[in-house]
């Protein structure tokens, strides 16, 4: 049994914030993370963030990990490549993937900082190897330097579609297209302007149909919508492609607050179901926090 007085589960940027502030009190802190290393999203984000110089503008994602995971002190115990698989009312449960054990865990607090996971699109053979979510795409580019593919479809035109899109060319990948289902680019000029410097097409108002091939991708077939998103017939295309990037967006990651019996709400602004919370970020459960 280990015991301790906060418990924060995932140590990306909000996780190690809340770390960083409880151990700057003193707080004996343990942070579980299923990751090979701290810093969720941000050890993969190569891109130099941009805005105030108070939110790290100017500087890269994995860099500005490196200086969170700095400001941790001796207060801080630190367990990676370790899954919570479940939280009950007396004991957390985890899955130490390094060391094939499982451990329990007895904290006086629990802050919950899981994130989200990627939201997946349904189209005809979406099971075929070669189909990935572009956080997916960036884990493995920017931080295992594997690049899954040679020529990329990317579904998606917000932030994430036209950054990995970048990425994926400055890692010496060919984007085919970008596709995106409304009238607009949803990300940001500066990142678009970047992808058309070198030409890739960006198709509005076109969904996919579907994925080509038996054992993997080796193609994909795009289709225009109308003002409803429904597939125009006779409308298709088809890019000869080894990998289709999906980028549509996240679905928050609830399922361990839903077990500790925090209350889950839907708030379409925040991407579906969330847990409640109040200002100071307290779930209706008295020990368990949301960040």
């Amino acid at each position: 049994m280990v015991r301790t007085q906060l418990l924060v589960v995932g140590g990306g940027p909000a996780g190690l914030c809340g770390a960083i502030e409880a151990s700057k009190r003193g707080v004996e802190t343990l942070i579980v993370d299923e990751g090979v290393e701290l810093g969720g999203q941000l050890v993969k984000q190569t891109h130099k963030f941009f805005g105030h110089e108070g939110f790290y503008a100017s500087v890269r994602g994995f860099e500005i990990a490196k200086k969170l995971k700095d400001q941790l002190n001796e207060h801080v115990k630190i367990m990676l490549q370790t899954t919570v698989t479940g939280i009950y009312e007396d004991v957390v449960v985890l899955y130490d993937r390094q060391n094939d054990v499982t451990l329990e865990v007895q904290a006086d607090y629990i802050l919950l900082a899981t994130g989200a996971s990627e939201r997946f699109i349904q189209f005809e053979n979406n099971h075929l190897p070669g189909v990935y979510g572009a956080g997916a795409v960036q884990t493995l580019m920017n931080q295992f330097m594997v690049l899954p593919g040679k020529r990329f479809l990317m579904v998606g035109s917000g932030n994430i579609g036209l950054i990995v899109s970048y990425q994926l060319l400055q890692a010496g990948a060919e984007v085919a297209a970008i596709v995106e289902i409304a009238d607009k680019v949803g990300g940001y000029d500066v990142h678009l302007r970047k992808v058309k410097r070198f030409g890739i097409p960006i198709l509005l108002r076109h969904t996919i149909k579907k994925a080509l091939g038996q054992e993997r991708v080796t193609g994909a077939v795009v289709v225009q919508v109308d003002e409803n998103f429904q597939p125009i017939e006779g409308t298709e295309k088809e890019f000869a492609v080894d990998a289709i990037c999906i980028a549509t967006g996240l679905v928050p990651s609830v399922e361990l607050a839903a077990m500790a019996n925090v209350k889950i709400e839907y708030v379409p602004e925040l991407g579906g179901f969330v847990p409640y919370r109040d200002q100071n970020m307290r779930t209706n459960v008295e020990h368990v926090f949301i960040a």
